[in-house]
């Protein structure tokens, strides 16, 4: 039994073969998905599902790197949320000042509203985080006593995911640290508890070792518990029930 908790199942090919990606899935033992909105459209495609699937989830958000021209689409995913409870969060939301594809002030801007609507809504916040570490600090350290954070597929150093345990976030890893090159971020893989820990493909981008270069899909959730048993020197097993059960305890309230 295990968990993706970050994929975008409203983006192609996904969207197309999505009764196949479930069937892949449960062959591999995954029981539930979470699907991301990047932008109002998205959101709204992420409803749909959500409704349509019994062991699909969903997130709404606009994507950092599309705030700039989405601004006024903002306050819309209210409605959206309201529509649905198996609408469990907002984001992705946060900051990417590696891209500038939006003006700082309009993603700093993005993010807190996204923050606003969980504390109004009383869900978590998923958060995009890229070279952008002081801001997001700032922003978490504003409000995480009044909703929960998730920085999802983690890419940061060591000290930043030490400040972020401190303030009570969940980190998520992706297939990422499958990657060879990708050393320095085991050493966080092997640092953060895995009671605070969560896992996803963030598919259908990021397909991990040996698959890259292919479309991802939520089945490869579990080469990446796989990788951090083997980082934790633990069983894929106690992965699995550990990220299963923060999962079900961070974003549905299921106490363990």
């Amino acid at each position: 039994m295990i968990i993706d908790s970050h994929c975008h199942l409203d983006y192609e090919p996904l969207v197309n073969n999505i009764n196949e990606v479930l069937l892949n899935a449960k062959k591999n033992n995954i029981t539930n998905l979470l699907t991301i909105g990047t932008s109002l459209e998205s959101s709204k495609k992420v409803l749909e599902i959500v409704e349509k699937y019994e062991n699909i989830y969903g997130a709404i958000g606009i994507h950092p790197n599309s705030t700039t021209e989405h601004l006024n689409d903002l306050d819309k995913l209210i409605d959206i949320k309201k529509k649905s409870k198996k609408i469990i969060a907002f984001g992705e939301t946060g900051l990417d000042y590696f891209y500038k594809k939006s003006e700082k002030k309009d993603q700093l801007f993005s993010f807190e509203k996204h923050i606003e609507f969980a504390i109004s809504e009383n869900v978590p916040v998923i958060i995009h985080t890229r070279d952008a570490d002081e801001d997001t600090i700032l922003i978490i350290k504003k409000y995480y006593k009044k909703t929960k954070f998730l920085v999802h597929c983690f890419t940061g150093n060591l000290e930043f995911a030490k400040r972020l345990l401190n303030l009570e976030c969940l980190i998520s890893f992706s297939g990422i640290i499958t990657f060879k090159k990708s050393n320095d971020l085991r050493d966080v893989v092997k640092y953060v508890p895995l009671e605070k820990m969560l896992i996803e493909t963030d598919s259908p981008y990021l397909s991990p070792d040996p698959l890259r270069g292919k479309s991802n899909e939520p089945a490869n959730v579990k080469i990446v518990g796989e990788k951090i048993a083997k980082i934790k020197e633990i069983s894929f097993e106690e992965v699995a029930r550990l990220t299963t059960e923060n999962f079900k305890n961070f974003f549905l309230n299921e106490q363990r």
